[in-house]
């Protein structure tokens, strides 16, 4: 029992690492939300976030991954957890010819038949032997062996666990990141096809005025314009071939496969998340609700009873212990006195109270010594850990601050560079202003655009990378979840 235990955890708790047991629940995929998702998948509606989200959490393939991993740790609860059943061992033999083992006389060896003598060629009666052995052992006392290897698997199945919630939070930040990828693509895109308009009626009409021999323009203004709508055209075919990355992205994270079609449904990239609350407020938290530090805390508890394990091995086993063995062979008599050895027609058997203890001692408290530096180290690794996701938390919410601050500034900027625009394309029409001026106005107002729009866009991302951060994220999807399906 002790080896068998032994090789097992030795494998799981070495590779338990902060990246490969960090895992949720093997019912991310039930629900409400989830049975939303399939409904509206089923329906080929067009999806909005939510619905991605619930689609993602589902079918996406790297939370099904983690999710597998769950039961490789449950089976190494069932490992430790048998070592408390009983164990069997059997043997059966079937062989022949054998020679001659007879007495005229049972129980009498002076009565030995001529054949039945060794040494010489003369075999007898030929027969055949049938033999058959077994063993049984039930462990009643380990000192706790197997409660500490069943603790230590636990521990291993509570990081798999975690490790899916790690993997869940990333593949939503990323539905976020893609969606809102696609939301911006597609504003650009239709801002750069209505920019392109505008300027295919202001060429025309500079080419008209040049043909008519009008001051008011010269070749370089219809050179400039022309250059300018080249330019709007290249943004517009890098802004579809965005949009078209960013559906392959979100097909790719929600499980459908690239042939498939999305809809995907319009929102409103201005409609902000409320600014962050304070960081104070989220931190505080923070311990209980990351499921890297609650992975972290399963490794060391199940790394702490790998140890209460090894100090274990120091102490014996109790445990009964039983036998059987029989022996029948056609052409030898049954000899039933219990002071002749009789190896050819026999039966036995037997159940005892047994201690067993292995004298490895020294090999023992070098593995007890080995058991202590890996726990240290997993107690080392959670403190890096606590600090690193602190600091990510610190930089987040820093990071969306600072563009709550920009994005008021940016609004300001976007407003003026389109009253610009307006009044420049007055002028030109009326013929007191420049197509230099009107070029850089519809300039001006594409790249304040595309500020505004970049850092909301961001925001967008950020909120929900903070609520990743501050392990929220999953929690609240899935409420949300919960609530638009009681809505329908």
């Amino acid at each position: 029992m002790e080896q068998a235990t032994v090789n097992v955890f030795r494998v799981a708790l070495a590779s338990a690492s902060i990246v490969s047991f960090l895992a949720a629940p093997a019912a991310w995929g039930q629900g409400s939300s989830a049975a939303t998702a399939t409904s509206a998948e089923a329906k080929g509606a067009t999806l909005g976030l939510d619905e991605l989200i619930a689609l993602a959490l589902a079918n996406n393939r790297q939370i099904h991954m983690d999710a597998t991993r769950i039961g490789e740790a449950r089976a190494l609860y069932q490992i430790a957890a048998a070592q408390a059943y009983p164990a069997f061992s059997g043997q059966f033999l079937f062989g022949g010819p054998v020679s001659e083992a007879k007495t005229a006389v049972r129980n009498d060896p002076a009565t030995l038949t001529p054949a039945s003598l060794e040494g010489d060629t003369n075999f007898g009666t030929l027969g055949v032997t049938l033999r058959f052995s077994a063993t049984g052992y039930l462990p009643i006392m380990t000192f706790g062996k197997i409660d500490a290897a069943k603790d230590a698997a636990q521990g291993v199945i509570g990081a798999a666990q975690e490790k899916v919630r790690v993997t869940e939070g990333e593949v939503l930040v990323n539905i976020h990141r893609a969606f809102w990828a696609y939301q911006l693509t597609v504003g650009f895109a239709n801002s750069l096809r209505e920019g392109e308009e505008i300027l295919t009626k202001i060429i025309k009409k500079v080419n008209d005025l040049l043909d008519n021999d009008s001051p008011q323009v010269t070749e370089n203004d219809r050179l400039r314009l022309t250059h300018a709508q080249a330019t709007l055209k290249v943004r517009l075919v890098e802004a579809e071939a965005a949009q078209r990355i960013a559906e392959a992205a979100l097909k790719l994270l929600i499980g459908r496969p690239q042939t498939e079609a999305l809809l995907v449904a319009t929102a409103d990239i201005e409609e902000l998340p409320t600014p962050p609350p304070p960081l104070n407020l989220l931190a505080d938290a923070l311990s209980d609700r990351r499921p890297e530090l609650k992975a972290l805390r399963h490794l060391i508890d199940a790394q702490d009873a790998f140890l209460r394990f090894r100090t274990r091995q120091l102490l014996p086993d109790f445990f009964i212990g039983g036998f059987l063995e029989t022996a029948l062979t056609t052409n030898a008599t049954d000899q039933t006195n219990p002071f002749i050895s009789d190896r050819f027609n026999f039966f036995d058997s037997g159940v005892g109270l047994g201690l067993r203890f292995q004298l490895d001692v020294f090999n023992k408290l070098a593995l007890i010594e080995q058991a202590e530096a890996e726990l240290n180290t997993r107690l080392a690794e959670n403190d890096a850990a606590r600090e690193a996701v602190e600091l990510e938390l610190r930089k987040i919410h820093t990071d969306l601050s600072s563009l709550y601050a920009r994005l008021d500034p940016a609004e300001q900027a976007f407003r003026a560079a389109r009253s610009w625009l307006t009044a420049a394309a007055l002028a030109y029409d009326i013929g007191t202003g420049s197509a230099r001026e009107l070029i850089d106005a519809f300039l001006a107002r594409a790249a304040a655009e595309a500020d505004l729009r970049r850092t909301q866009y961001e925001i967008q991302i950020g909120s929900a990378d903070l609520l990743r951060a501050a392990g929220t994220l999953v929690e609240e999807a899935r409420q949300r979840g919960g609530a638009h399906a009681a809505d329908k």
